[in-house]
C-alpha cells in the first residue's frame, strides 16, 4: 500500500522580488488534468508554473476515485512517458460482466487489437496515476511545482492575467500570459471570474465507495456490476480490482438511507460481508460517500483563462468519463497553446479547443445520463417500467441482454463541429481507412 507522498514547500521567488516577465503559462490545481497539461506543455518547451494548495498528491487520503484508464489515455500517457508505471502498477482487463438478479446474464469482452499498444483498460487508483505524472514533471527543467500555493484571486489584465496566491510564508502576487484553470468541480478560478457552468441535471442516486483488501478468497480480474444484488438490498453494486491486491466496491445506497449511518465502520463492514461471503476476510483500505451530476461550462475559454477537466465540465462516473475526459482536455490544448506561445499561430487556434473539448463533454454527459437513467430511474414512471422488464428479459432474451445499460466505455472523441475541420463531410478523430 503506497504511502503518500509529501512535497516541500519552497520559497517562490515573487516573495522577494517581483517578475521581470509574466509566466508564459501558470496552471491552478496539481490534479490529474493539470498535471497532465504541465507535463505536455514543458514537453514541447514551454515554461509552465503549478500552483496546488495541498502537498501531496490525491484527495482525503488514499481515496481511489478515478481508477479506469482508457487506451486513448493510455496512448496519451505513452508519448508523456508514464504508461508503462500505469500499466505496470495497474490491473489490465477487458472483460467485464452484468448481473440480474445475483445471476450473470451478459458480458462484453473488448476486442483484441494487436496493431495497437494499449488494448483494453488499465484500473489504477488516481493517487499512484498522480504520483507518476509529478515524478515525470520534477525531471523537467522547464516545469515548476509550487505546493502550499492556494490561488486567492485570479485578475485579468488585457494580455496578462495577475493571481494572488498565498503560502506559508505570506502572500504574493504574479503574472501570466496564460492560466489554465486545472482546480476541479468548484474551481476558485472559475468562481473568481464570476462564471457559472450550466447544470443539465442533479440526481437523488447516492453511493459509497469501500475500498477493500480481501484476506481470503479469489476474485477473477473482471468487471463485474450487479444491477439489484441481493447482498446490497437490490440495488447496485460494482466490482474493481485495482492495485495493491485492492477491490474497489460501489455500493448503490437506498433513497432514504442515512448516508451518516452508512458510513460507520459497522455498517460498511456489514455490507462489504454480505458480498463477499462468509469465510472471507477483508480490511477497509479507504471508504467515502458520493453523487453525482452533469454540468458544463458555456465557453471553455475566458479571455486568457482556459478551463480543464472537471473546471470545465462534470459527468457521472458511469464509462470511467471523467478522468478520461480531462486527461484528453489537456492533450487537446497542449500542441495548440505550445504552438501559439512559440509563434507558430495566432490565438484563435486556442478557441477550437473550446468547440472540440464541449463536443466531447456534452457527448460525454449524453452517454452517461443514459446509463445513470438506467442503473437509477427513480421508483415510478416508464424508466422503471421499462429498465424492470429489461432485466427480467434479460437471462432469456439476448436482445434485451444488450439494451442493459451500466456505462458504455468511453472512447475517443469525434469533433464535426471542429472550426480546423474543412469540408462537408470532414470528421476530426475519424480514424483513417487502413
Amino acid at each position: 500500500m503506497l504511502e503518500l507522498p509529501v512535497y516541500p514547500y519552497r520559497r517562490p521567488a515573487e516573495l522577494d522580488h517581483p517578475l521581470d516577465a509574466p509566466h508564459p503559462v501558470v496552471v491552478v490545481g496539481a490534479g490529474l488534468s493539470g498535471l497532465t497539461a504541465a507535463l505536455d506543455l514543458a514537453r514541447r518547451g514551454v515554461r509552465v508554473v503549478v500552483l496546488d494548495d495541498d502537498n501531496t498528491v490525491g484527495v482525503r487520503g488514499l481515496a481511489s476515485r478515478g481508477m479506469v484508464w482508457a487506451q486513448r489515455t493510455l496512448d496519451i500517457f505513452e508519448r508523456l512517458g508514464v504508461a508503462e508505471q500505469v500499466t505496470g502498477k495497474g490491473v489490465r482487463w477487458n472483460l467485464g460482466r452484468v448481473l440480474c438478479r445475483d445471476q450473470a446474464v451478459t458480458s462484453f469482452q473488448l476486442q483484441d487489437q494487436p496493431d495497437v499498444r494499449h488494448n483494453g483498460f488499465a484500473n489504477l487508483q488516481q493517487y499512484y496515476v498522480e504520483k507518476f505524472l509529478v515524478e515525470a514533471l520534477q525531471r523537467e527543467p522547464l516545469a515548476e511545482l509550487r505546493w502550499l500555493n492556494p490561488v486567492k484571486a485570479v485578475r485579468p489584465q488585457g494580455d496578462i492575467v495577475e493571481l494572488a496566491v498565498g503560502t506559508p510564508e505570506g502572500d504574493y502576487r504574479t503574472r501570466a500570459q496564460w492560466v489554465l484553470a486545472c482546480d476541479g468541480a468548484n474551481s476558485g478560478v472559475r468562481a473568481a471570474l464570476g462564471i457559472a457552468p450550466q447544470v443539465h441535471d442533479r440526481t437523488e442516486d447516492r453511493w459509497i465507495i469501500i475500498d477493500v483488501i480481501l484476506r481470503g478468497g479469489e476474485w477473477p480480474e473482471e468487471r463485474w456490476t450487479w444491477l439489484d444484488a441481493t447482498a446490497n438490498g437490490g440495488r447496485a453494486v460494482w466490482r474493481h480490482k485495482m492495485a495493491d491486491d485492492t477491490w474497489r466496491l460501489d455500493f448503490q445506497l437506498a433513497p432514504d438511507e442515512d448516508t451518516a449511518i452508512a458510513t460507520t465502520e459497522a455498517a460498511m463492514r456489514a455490507r462489504v460481508a454480505k458480498l463477499v461471503g462468509d469465510g472471507v476476510s477483508f480490511d477497509i483500505a479507504w471508504s467515502g460517500a458520493w453523487g453525482y451530476r452533469h454540468e458544463c461550462l458555456e465557453r471553455l475559454r475566458s479571455g486568457r483563462v482556459l478551463f480543464v477537466g472537471d473546471a470545465a465540465h462534470l459527468v457521472a462516473p458511469f464509462g470511467a468519463r471523467g478522468g478520461n475526459g480531462g486527461i484528453q482536455d489537456a492533450d487537446n490544448l497542449g500542441w495548440k497553446l505550445a504552438l501559439h506561445l512559440h509563434g507558430h499561430a495566432g490565438d484563435a487556434l486556442l478557441d477550437s479547443y473550446g468547440h472540440e473539448r464541449k463536443h466531447a463533454a456534452q457527448e460525454n454527459i449524453r452517454q452517461a445520463r443514459r446509463s445513470s437513467r438506467f442503473v437509477y430511474p427513480g421508483a415510478q414512471g416508464s424508466a422503471a417500467l421499462w429498465r424492470s422488464a429489461i432485466i427480467a428479459l434479460a437471462p432469456t432474451h439476448d436482445w434485451a441482454a444488450r439494451m442493459i445499460n451500466t456505462g458504455r466505455l468511453c472512447t475517443p472523441a469525434i469533433y464535426p463541429a471542429s472550426p480546423l475541420v474543412r469540408g462537408d463531410h470532414a470528421l476530426a478523430g475519424v480514424a483513417l481507412p487502413n
